[in-house]
């Protein structure tokens, strides 16, 4: 079995106890509109183009088989319906102004490379955790890879949107010690306006999962889109009703680290004008959601 992942970090200690691995997978059914990695949105490997690394050579011009790359009024341009991410542009460039996201790799190839920390995650309690993308969009390569990691007793978590069918899900838990829900939005008309889906199926999994396995609920923090009080009144009262397996909100301060890779997909940044918010508006936040009685924290 063989699925498609966008990175691994490693010696990560945000997104789970101790000292971990991170392992990306490539595929997200959500758009949200200030999505700081739109490389791993779709479920295929695309082509970046980093123009500051480009001296015009034209080799990738004259190497594209589909002829999807040109040059016209001394811009380098792709055509992203024509592309089909293989790569021998990428290879024959003298100055990696392009590079192909997303690689293929079997569940055991993935695993025996986790496995190369596995001495950091007994000396520090920690593990593996997959995310995205959206980590559920390859349920069946996710569960599998799992599964071989509690085979040998090693701390797994997961990061999910949540928008996928229950009974996939509900697989992958089997193998999970952690998981990490993200919330954008409590209200479903504005849900679906920010991230392109509804948010009824999210909600619905996040009540079954926190019946399941210890949960810890994220929200992006997005000026003028989600940080109102009574959204986040909503979504703590929301949360208050999932017993004891609930842990905690860690509330994600915007950032614009993204808008850079938007560039090099040829794609526009909707959000270019919204401002990271201060550390004291976060607190800010924070103490809103604490006012209902529930847990918090800024950052992960």
């Amino acid at each position: 079995m063989k699925g498609i992942i966008y990175d691994i970090q490693r010696f990560a200690i945000h997104d789970g106890p101790g000292i971990r691995t991170l392992v990306f997978m490539l595929g997200c059914p959500l758009k949200c509109l200030w999505c700081s990695t739109p490389q791993t949105q779709k479920p295929s490997p695309e082509i970046l183009y980093i123009q500051s690394n480009c001296k015009k050579s034209l080799r990738c011009v004259d190497k594209c088989p589909e002829k999807a790359i040109t040059f016209s009024d001394e811009k380098l341009k792709i055509d992203r319906k024509l592309c089909n991410a293989c790569g021998q542009c990428v290879d024959v460039c003298p100055n990696q102004a392009l590079k192909l996201v997303g690689e293929q790799r079997t569940v055991e190839e993935l695993f025996q490379d986790v496995m190369k920390d596995n001495n950091f995650y007994r000396r520090s309690g920690g593990g593996v955790t997959i995310g995205g993308g959206e980590s559920t969009m390859q349920h069946e390569f996710v569960t599998a890879l799992l599964k071989k990691c509690k085979s040998m007793y090693i701390h797994t978590a997961m990061e999910t949107c949540g928008y996928v069918k229950w009974e996939e899900m509900e697989k992958i838990l089997e193998y999970i010690d952690l998981l990490y829900f993200d919330i954008k939005h409590m209200d479903s008309r504005i849900h679906k306006e920010l991230t392109g889906v509804p948010n009824e199926l999210i909600l619905e999994n996040v009540k079954k999962a926190s019946k399941m396995r210890p949960i810890i609920i994220r929200i992006p923090l997005i000026p003028g889109y989600n940080d109102s009080e009574e959204n986040l009144v909503n979504t703590a009262k929301f949360v208050a009703k999932l017993g004891d397996n609930f842990l905690r909100i860690e509330l994600l301060p915007y950032h614009r680290f993204g808008i850079g890779t938007y560039e090099q997909l040829g794609r526009i940044y909707e959000l270019k004008d919204v401002e990271p918010p201060s550390e004291e508006y976060m607190q800010k936040l924070k103490e809103i959601i604490e006012s209902c009685g529930v847990k918090a924290q800024v950052g992960g």
